[in-house]
């Protein structure tokens, strides 16, 4: 099932299901095909107009994910983002780009537990790249002087399942891998952040609501979105996920597959009440796996960086929360995390931030590359 828009369930559909009929069979994509005409071109590339406006951020062919053109090439054993190189956008390496504007610079933080991604905007005149963006991180640093990577620059398109889109003139490019037969080939884009949105409100929830059996794939990035500080800690997240759920009562995740997704998977947001994430197999995803996050108009005197500080006397002093715009009650079990933060790398498995007696059992997460479960803060607390 390809989506040109996400399923938007709310109060009007309480006590829906929706289930694959065989487990695992149906699949959801928020991609669209493509049937690009290609044409053969110089060393090895082949290229095909595509639709105008189409933005590609994940491409797949015959079912498996392509490589945005990257330098370092793609190494499964490279290490960090399969690949890094400390000369990434030096000016050396630049002078080889004709138009690197678009290009996505990555690097981690100087300390390694979080990442940076910016939008190459041009070249100054020193022959430096005008970088824009790298606000993922709430302990800011200068970029990694080491663990950098650079993507989506045409001249860097020299290896196999290698692909480039030129936006100005709506051309993909691509260097198939060997064997590939582009007649028939199945050429897949992504075109959604949301597969699934379950939105209620605290006076009108969404309630028992049940997902269940179904295999998601191809979410876009959300790596240059608007990331939020959470709580008093060195953590930014994007308030967004594949499946996102937010006023909620009695809602159920459950024995679906999630694979080669983006950005996060499944995002608990603000007030919900009894969601249930369970049974779940998640792989080979972009960001975080489960997220239960509340929002900060619950919290009393609420602080986001470590350097900030309130006086005891201006501090609201009345106990509890200050309003029910949290997730409370919710469990994760049973779910089978790895391989996520492919893309980004201040992550967990399951991320717990402003909630309250969330339970977390019997889950597998692991080749994570910050943490498997993250409790961000001690609001409101309760967990198991």
């Amino acid at each position: 099932y390809y989506l040109d828009a996400p399923i938007r369930l709310n109060s009007s559909h309480n006590g829906l299901v929706i289930r694959s009929v065989f487990p695992g069979q149906a699949i959801v994509k928020g991609s669209k095909i493509l049937k690009p005409e290609w044409q053969a071109a110089k060393n090895g590339l082949y290229f095909a107009t595509v639709p105008v406006g189409l933005n590609i951020d994940i491409l797949t062919i015959n079912g498996h994910k392509q490589i945005m053109a990257r330098y370092p090439n793609y190494n499964p054993d490279g290490g960090h983002w399969q690949g890094y190189a400390a000369d990434a956008i030096s000016p050396e390496r630049i002078r080889k780009w004709k138009n690197p504007a678009g290009g996505i610079f990555h690097a981690m933080h100087i300390a390694e537990w979080g990442d940076f991604h910016y939008l190459i905007k041009g070249i100054n005149a020193r022959g430096e790249a005008i970088l824009e963006g790298g606000k993922q991180n709430n302990r800011p640093s200068e970029p990694h002087p080491k663990y950098r990577m650079v993507e989506n620059v045409f001249e860097e398109l020299d290896a196999e399942g290698e692909w480039f889109q030129d936006k100005q003139t709506n051309t993909l490019y691509l260097k198939p891998f060997a064997g590939t037969d582009l007649k028939t080939a199945v050429v897949e884009a992504g075109i959604l952040k949301n597969l699934v949105e379950i939105k209620g409100t605290e006076d009108q929830p969404a309630e028992n609501i049940w997902i269940d059996g179904i295999r998601f794939e191809q979410s876009c990035r959300t790596i240059l979105d608007t990331y939020e500080p959470l709580l008093r800690s060195d953590w930014t997240i994007v308030r967004n996920g594949a499946i996102y759920i937010e006023g909620a009562r009695n809602c159920r995740v459950s024995e679906c597959e999630f694979t080669n997704l983006e950005g996060n998977v499944v995002f608990v947001s603000g007030f919900n009440r009894e969601v249930r994430i369970e049974k779940n197999h998640i792989h080979d995803c972009g960001a975080s796996g489960i997220c239960f996050v509340g929002n900060p108009d619950a919290v009393r005197s609420p602080l986001f960086r470590y350097e900030q500080y309130v006086d005891f006397e201006q501090l609201d002093k009345i106990p509890g929360p200050k309003g029910n715009n949290y997730p409370s009650n919710c469990v994760a079990d049973n779910n089978l995390i790895y391989r996520i933060g492919r893309l980004e790398k201040q992550v967990a498995g399951i991320q717990i931030a402003k909630s309250m007696y969330i339970t977390v059992s019997h889950n597998s997460s692991y080749e994570v590359p910050r943490a498997a479960i993250n409790i961000g803060d001690g609001t409101r607390g309760g967990h198991v």
